[in-house]
């Protein structure tokens, strides 16, 4: 993986904001034009403009499936139309709305990064769909919800910051639910029609392969975005992650850790937690996930005969450790 030291980060950040900046207000038609056309749906703008509840309960019965996915109940839910017309209503409801309207605009520049991941995806599959986006709002009941062929953003999640009201979630997630996050977080979770798997082991090293091919996937479809928002570090966990690997792959060695199929066990490495405290304050949450996309790496570099492809359908996790030749130590 790349790893720069923490000040010379900011000044890259910096220079190639204004280059994508000037790239997406500053080229009409010419090479960097995306192929795809993406439409993001505006459910968000028709929910919040209904004027009375007959009108709400006509658009909720419409978009019965976007409906569901963001509030959790049916249309059919007698319930469900004098909830949701009373958050409409409210003036809280309408500030947190306007201020998620005036952040996303009029979603282009979502549009166009959607646009070119896919692009990029249906340069290694030709066949793949684009799901049907669809931008919403929840009042944070939701945030996200993807599948192949349907992705509902509640816009309101991913204000950022400086949100007037945000996602009930801990602090050291809380920073994900910005606008750079989305495109990243979705690409992830499309990744997975493509990262086959095998069903018949759940081990510590198959859910580290499996995480790894999705991270490596979201690298190669998304070139121009940081590692760190694909997996969600800050730079500083980044940082500590790669310099701290040689202790970490030591734990888990330690602890005979790749083979364990105990559910409780895994999560402690692969699911959302502030910090590993198993292995120490500075090493990052999840991070058996950032452990598997380093596998993942270097078996790439290894095998520069295997494609993305081939990658993403070898469900041999043993094979992919194996020939990663991976044990701890950082790139010569």
């Amino acid at each position: 993986m790349r790893y720069y030291p923490l000040i010379l980060v900011e000044m890259l950040k910096r220079v190639l904001l204004f280059l994508l900046t000037a790239v997406l207000f500053g080229c009409g038609k010419g090479s960097d034009t995306p192929d795809s056309v993406v439409t993001i749906e505006r459910f968000d703008r028709k929910l919040m403009a209904v004027k009375s509840e007959a009108e709400l309960k006509q658009l909720l019965e419409e978009n019965r499936v976007v409906s569901d996915l963001l509030f959790g109940a049916s249309p059919a839910d007698t319930a469900l139309t004098g909830d949701v017309w009373h958050m409409v209503q409210h003036a809280d409801a309408r500030k947190l709305y306007q201020q998620a309207d005036e952040t996303f605009g009029d979603l282009k520049l979502m549009e166009q990064s959607f646009a070119r991941a896919f692009d990029e995806i249906r340069k290694l599959y030709p066949g793949f769909t684009p799901p049907r986006i669809v931008a919403g709002f929840s009042g944070l009941r939701n945030d996200m919800v993807v599948s192949d062929s349907l992705v509902v953003i509640s816009l309101e999640s991913f204000i950022g910051p400086k949100a007037l009201y945000r996602p009930d979630q801990p602090d050291y997630m809380l920073r994900r639910f910005a606008p750079e996050y989305v495109v990243p977080n979705v690409i992830r979770f499309l990744s997975n029609q493509f990262n086959k798997v095998d069903f018949k082991t759940d081990s510590f090293t198959a859910d580290m392969v499996f995480f790894g091919k999705s991270l490596e996937f979201s690298r190669a479809v998304l070139p121009h975005v940081e590692d760190s928002l694909i997996i969600g570090y800050t730079n500083r966990e980044m940082q500590n992650a790669y310099e701290h690997q040689d202790v970490i792959w030591a734990h888990i060695i330690d602890r005979e850790l790749l083979n364990s199929e105990n559910p409780a066990v895994n999560a402690k490495y692969f699911s959302e937690r502030p910090y590993v405290g198993e292995i120490g304050p500075d090493c990052p949450g999840r991070i058996g996930q950032w452990l598997g996309w380093r596998v993942v790496e270097l078996y790439r570099m290894k095998n520069p005969k295997v494609t993305l492809q081939e990658l993403m359908q070898n469900e041999d996790a043993g094979a992919i450790l194996r020939g990663s030749k991976y044990r701890g130590e950082k790139d010569k």
